[in-house]
């Protein structure tokens, strides 16, 4: 009977359990701006587009689904070697019998400096202010006080009195990221970033002592050529966040198919290793201006009594947009009547 109030004392609480709210994606190079807001604008193209969706842990009693919304663009100047960047990131996040609501609006800046002639090597910083909010919802649980010795009877009072069921808060973030890019199949791009660097206040109860941990992450993907059509994709991401922290590595191959329009098109297979927790399989594919990856977690902590190795599914969709300058010769050949 008294389940479901431990569940909302530790959920609401505890400083573990409100970490685990962390947004979290298992393709987290496919959701750049929540890893890092110097990604914010490095990409090639004009306009990017993002959306992730993922779904974990169905087969419990605190199913988590996470879903996000993301766009960038570099801003035009008449710089010649910096580009100011800007991007907008919108989070939801929904746990547990409470219905553990986290909502997240953020704005991303960045500005991104060419380092040599050729732009080949490049710097951004990042900066990332936001609004989060997180609420629960009292009604969707039970309380051992409406129990009436038989039954459960949902008209008796619970005997539970919360100050607040939500609570909203500055949140602040920011990176840097260096990118080398000498074409299309070799780059390499490393960032480091702090997020929640405010530590802003997470007491449903206005105690002051409880406060979002910051969260550090170290990240790097590389991709070159091994074959005329074969690409390999080595992967890590460390993350810290006070007393938690997570390694992941990961290793693709990207198999180029014939191009269509001129455009790249291409299938990767591999997966990630978070370390202690789970292994992660993923596919994905490069089509025109589109990629979509799709992954399934394989849990295998010590909370596979109750998965039974089942983890957590997750699809990312990214398209770009990039115009394409209209071609105006220099010198016509021949007269326009011909």
């Amino acid at each position: 009977m008294k389940k479901n109030k431990i569940i909302l004392f530790l959920i609401v609480f505890s400083v573990k359990f409100i970490h685990a709210q962390d947004i979290h994606y298992s393709q987290f190079n496919a959701s750049p701006q929540n890893l890092n807001p110097a990604q914010t604008g490095l990409f090639d193209g004009d306009w990017r587009f993002v959306g992730n969706f993922r779904s974990q842990w169905s087969v419990i009693p605190v199913p988590y689904r996470t879903f996000s919304l993301a766009t960038d663009t570099r801003l035009k100047t008449k710089l010649e070697n910096d580009a100011p960047a800007v991007g907008l990131v919108i989070n939801t996040d929904k746990s547990g019998d409470s219905k553990f609501t986290t909502t997240q609006i953020f704005v991303s800046g960045a500005y991104i400096k060419k380092l040599n002639k050729d732009s080949t090597h490049f710097i951004s910083v990042g900066f990332q202010p936001g609004i989060t909010s997180k609420s629960f919802n009292v009604a969707a649980l039970t309380f051992d006080n409406q129990y009436d010795g038989d039954s459960y009877n949902a008209s008796l009072p619970s005997g539970e009195n919360f100050p607040k069921t939500r609570i909203t808060y500055l949140d602040l973030g920011g990176g840097l990221a260096y990118l080398w890019r000498k074409n299309n199949r070799t780059l390499v791009n490393i960032g480091v970033s702090a997020l929640h660097m405010n530590k802003p206040k997470q007491s449903f109860f206005n105690n002051d002592g409880i406060r979002l941990d910051v969260k550090t992450s170290i990240s790097g993907i590389a991709e070159f050529p091994v074959s005329g059509q074969l690409d390999v994709l080595p992967t890590v991401l460390y993350q810290r966040q006070g007393k938690f922290q997570e390694t992941v590595f990961g290793l693709f191959g990207k198999y180029h198919l014939r191009p269509v329009d001129g455009m790249t098109t291409a299938v990767s297979l591999g997966g990630f290793y978070r370390m202690k927790d789970a292994f992660i399989l993923v596919a994905n594919m490069d089509y025109r201006s589109f990629n979509v990856g799709v992954s399934y977690d394989v849990n295998m902590s010590k909370l596979i009594a109750a998965t039974n190795h089942r983890g957590g599914f997750e699809i990312s969709v990214i398209y770009i947009l990039k115009k394409v300058a209209p071609f105006v010769a220099k010198k016509r050949v021949c007269p326009i009547y011909m």
